[in-house]
């Protein structure tokens, strides 16, 4: 097997495929085997019939083929029975927590996140009804770091670096990766004892349509159009559900306030907005006040992102503890707030050493990592924190672990294993107050090499994260 594979180490951190020496641990084993005897001939073939059959999934949704949509990596990442029973007992934990928290901000009952948090966040009008209903999070997304455990021995312990309420993005892309990874590496997923994903969307649309009380409601899927980036997963999302894909100007409220879909007439009882470019609510009026009357239900209701804000992240174990009667399964990383004095000052004057945010970026915008820039990049992210540092977070760099992006080399017969960064985003969804369900996988995100950014959006790509069954 060594003769075929070459790992290149050029990173500090602890890789999750092989040990300091260079050694494949052993739950990696039966993958890194079953390539070596394929060899790199048919690793291609392989991949390319998988690429094929996506490019062809999106000919029928009527998309131009772009294989660029979802850049995967098809070593898959495997996660252990053991920790992912810690993951999914956590993240479990942390949802009902984030919900109760929710309903207590709903109804002016808040006693954990300082007001000021709140007031000063970007993601939360306080001048506009609120009504998040009894499920406030039906579908969350968690973004999630793998550290050594203290004592080393090839241990991980796992930390939240982001909660994700409004627009989660990963579903649709595990779902899409899990379709074609058992095709690639047939034999060390049976082997591996994998848990499936069968079923995925359509537990993700019995999740969303327990949204509404009528018993086959109509949904649909707002999406911002062809130009997102994200548009094959909403055509998929809708198609697999039979919802209404719509952009916003393909629906309006009629006189009673119901919301119709103009081509076909039909009224619409549940939206799952995926609009980045402004909201929704900002394009037909009313349409916040009716879903206040509860004339129309929202997957992602307005103000919902005040659970995105980093600014609340660090208040989420309190949470847990104040509401649960729990500790925490899971730890954040250490997070500073520069709405408060103490903190801004820290930050300043370790500018250069920390990870910048602003609170209410996504998708890896706004974001300093600024051990990773030039000074003049630094200054420049400084000036903008100074003119608004409310608006900012910063947390501690973490040396989190890499994974392994993969290179064909035929010439020589043979594999080349290249360590990069890598986190995970776990989703879990809740069909009613009392009971989460973290789906038994992950989209992996692998950063460019070098680089601890991982969003997509920022050159990385996307991996199968497996999760094995219990012995």
């Amino acid at each position: 097997m060594v003769d075929r594979l070459r790992f290149e180490r050029s990173l500090s951190s602890l890789n999750e495929v092989f040990d300091p020496a260079g050694e494949p641990f052993s739950h990696y084993r039966p993958v890194l085997e079953e390539m070596t005897r394929m060899g790199p001939g048919e690793w291609r073939r392989r991949i390319h019939r998988a690429q094929s059959g996506r490019l062809e999934q999106q000919r029928e949704l009527g998309m131009a083929p772009d294989d660029e949509v979802h850049p995967t990596d098809c070593v898959p990442r495997i996660l252990p029975a053991a920790d992912w029973a810690v993951l999914e007992r956590g993240l479990g934990q942390r949802m009902l927590a984030i919900n109760e928290w929710l309903r207590r901000l709903e109804a002016g009952r808040d006693e954990v996140v300082p007001e000021e948090v709140i007031e000063s966040s970007t993601l939360f009008d306080a001048s506009i009804p609120t009504r998040f209903g009894n499920v406030p999070n039906r579908q969350m997304g968690f973004d999630i770091v793998a550290v050594e455990r203290s004592g080393g021995n090839g241990e991980w312990e796992y930390l939240v670096i982001e909660d994700n309420a409004k627009m989660p993005v990963g579903i649709e892309p595990m779902n899409i990766l899990r379709a074609s990874t058992p095709d690639v590496l047939p034999e060390s997923y049976t082997a591996l004892l994998v848990r499936p994903l069968d079923g995925l969307m359509e537990r993700l649309g019995e999740v969303v349509r327990a949204a509404s009380p009528k018993p086959d409601p109509t949904m649909a899927i707002l999406s911002t159009g062809p130009h997102d980036q994200y548009y094959l997963d909403h055509k998929i999302f809708a198609s697999e559900l039979g919802a209404i894909l719509a952009e916003r100007h393909e629906v309006e409220l009629d006189r009673d306030g119901r919301l119709v879909h103009k081509a076909s007439g039909r009224r619409i009882d549940i939206i799952y907005e995926r609009i980045e470019d402004g909201r929704i609510y900002d394009d037909i009026t009313g349409l916040i006040e009716s879903q206040a009357r509860g004339l129309i239900e929202a997957v992602f209701a307005p103000n919902l992102g005040i659970a995105d804000d980093k600014g609340v992240y660090p208040f989420i174990p309190e949470m847990i503890r104040t509401f649960l009667g729990e500790e925490p399964v899971l730890d954040n990383v250490k997070t500073y707030s520069l709405a408060v004095d103490e903190d801004r000052r820290y930050v300043i004057d370790h500018f250069d050493k920390l990870v910048i945010k602003s609170r209410s970026g996504w998708g890896g915008k706004d974001v300093l990592i600024a051990p990773e820039e030039s000074r003049a990049d630094i200054e420049e992210f400084r000036e903008q924190v100074e003119e608004n540092p409310v608006e900012y977070v910063a947390q501690e760099t973490i040396d989190f672990s890499t994974h392994v992006l993969c290179e064909a080399d035929e010439a020589n017969d043979g594999f080349v294993l290249r360590d990069a960064h890598a986190d995970y985003r776990i989703h879990a969804l809740a069909s009613d107050a009392q009971t989460i369900e973290v789906i038994p996988g992950a989209m992996t995100r692998v950063a460019a090499p070098g680089s601890k950014l991982v969003n997509i959006s920022s050159g990385g790509k996307m991996k199968d994260t497996w999760v094995q069954r219990g012995a």
